[in-house]
């Protein structure tokens, strides 16, 4: 049915959600900011940046935000993430049908290429992009249509996954199909009333459209 799966990372095929919102609900208390945990899981999808402007007052933001790169970047931090147990067994499965497979992550460029090396999953992809290679990130459509021209596919032979409504947003924005998973900030009702292609409980649910 599709020619090129594109996955997000957090929440679709790294276990980090809470990991994320650890981190954020650190910095904000730190601040003086008390902030819903719906609230902050709603701006998951957009750079962290977007996330803390969204939330800090304009006299602290860049301090939150330079307080929350130096945290982010600790490898005790980064240690914590880990894949979903299937993960690799889902792009193994994907990849043995002759899918071209991306990433196309919010994340910065170290951090990325940290998860990717770390579990091995730069052997399943044929292409990767991250916020740091596009002018706008999620929602914005550029890292879809990157990834559209790489692989030089039309949009009805394209398929993004993620996990977040700016994920959703970024896939209708570019014109190409959405399934959610509900690995990450989104529970089913909260997906549905999203109207994405596909809902799936994980990534384990794309297998039946390959």
């Amino acid at each position: 049915m599709f020619k090129v799966v594109v996955f997000d990372l957090d929440g679709t095929l790294i276990d980090s959600i809470n990991i994320w919102l650890s981190l954020f609900e650190k910095v904000f208390k730190k601040y003086g900011l008390d902030v819903n945990e719906n609230c902050i899981k709603n701006q998951f999808g957009k750079q962290d940046k977007e996330i803390i402007s969204f939330f800090a007052k304009k006299e602290k933001r860049e301090e939150m935000i330079d307080f929350f790169e130096v945290k982010k970047k600790d490898k005790t931090f980064l240690n914590k993430f880990k894949t979903f147990p299937f993960t690799a067994k889902v792009l193994t499965e994907i990849k043995s049908k002759g899918i071209k497979i991306s990433v196309a992550t919010g994340n910065n460029n170290k951090i990325m290429n940290f998860i990717l090396k770390k579990y091995d999953l730069n052997k399943f992809l044929d292409y990767h992009i991250c916020a740091e290679e596009v002018k706008k990130g999620k929602p914005n459509p550029e890292m879809l249509l990157k990834v559209l021209k790489f692989f030089k596919v039309k949009k009805k032979d394209l398929i993004y996954i993620g996990d977040s409504p700016h994920d959703v947003k970024m896939a209708r924005n570019a014109g190409v199909k959405i399934g959610v998973v509900l690995t990450g900030v989104l529970d089913r009702k909260s997906a549905e009333k999203l109207k994405p292609d596909f809902i799936f409980e994980d990534v384990r649910g794309v297998l039946e459209l390959v």
